[in-house]
């Protein structure tokens, strides 16, 4: 049997970037897997690739900024397949925001009003399908959240006010979330990224004229240029989720992984 044999997971952000990378690897480990977005188009094409690994997989639209749409989307889960066993928080809610200039830079010239606000939607976005969830892992006895978030958030960063202090918050509130649901047997841990190759993030930073600012690209050529392993594919994330979404790491919670390829060690 495949390790994640009869276990059901919500991917946000599964339609593509990590989030694909993710749902991928637990199809393949076995997982039933319902992709979360709001592109079916793009959602298509992941849901061939899963039937193409032999997996199963379903599609329900929603917006992560939502509470009533992740509510559907975990209910859905839990009506089609039976319950919930994962929850992959994968998606930014607002990526492009977090990009620009007025929120990533110097933090002399930011505009800390979009700065403070990119960092409550961007824990909302992570956070609200988790309370969507807990009654459906509850309801089997527990389960496992694993939070897909930013480096920025373990490893200080100049220019990264933002993003520090949304996924550092994160990080953070995932160990009270570990604590707290731990006598449900719901354990919950983070994974933490810096730059991976075919993700929005690099396709911004590399494929797209004027996404990212000059500094930005530069920020992210010196990560590529200092990390002694190399630079992670959105699979090679998956990996790292679908272990700790397995039962395989079943004495593991509150932890914050660093696939960093040795950039950064903890």
């Amino acid at each position: 049997m495949s390790r994640l044999d009869g276990k059901v997971a919500i991917v946000t952000g599964g339609t593509g970037g990590i989030g694909r990378g993710v749902a991928l690897r637990l199809a393949a480990g076995g997982a039933a897997v319902v992709l979360n977005g709001r592109d079916e188009r793009k959602a298509d094409a992941v849901l061939a690739e899963i039937a193409e690994l032999g997996g199963t997989g379903h599609f329900v639209a929603g917006d992560v900024r939502s509470s009533a749409d992740m509510a559907a989307v975990s209910a859905e889960a839990a009506a089609r397949f039976g319950g919930v066993d994962i929850v992959v928080p994968s998606a930014g809610g607002n990526d492009d925001e977090a990009r620009t200039t007025a929120v990533r830079g110097p933090f002399a010239g930011l505009d800390l009003d979009r700065v403070t606000a990119f960092v409550g939607t961007a824990v909302g976005a992570k956070l609200k399908v988790v309370q969507a969830a807990v009654p459906h892992l509850r309801a089997r006895g527990g389960g496992s959240v694993v939070f897909v978030t930013s480096e920025g958030g373990r490893a200080p960063t100049p220019g990264q006010t933002a993003i520090a202090t949304f996924s550092g918050g994160l990080i953070t509130g995932s160990k009270v979330l570990a604590k707290e649901l731990a006598d449900d047997r719901i354990r919950v841990n983070c994974v933490c990224v810096t730059v991976v190759r075919d993700s929005p993030s690099w396709t911004a930073a590399f494929e797209r004229k004027d996404a990212v600012s000059d500094r930005h690209r530069r920020q992210y050529e010196n990560i590529i240029e200092r990390s002694p392993l190399g630079v992670a594919a959105p699979q090679d994330i998956g990996d790292v989720v679908a272990f700790l979404a397995s039962d395989e790491s079943r004495y593991l919670t509150g932890l914050s992984a660093s696939p960093t390829s040795g950039l950064t060690i903890h």
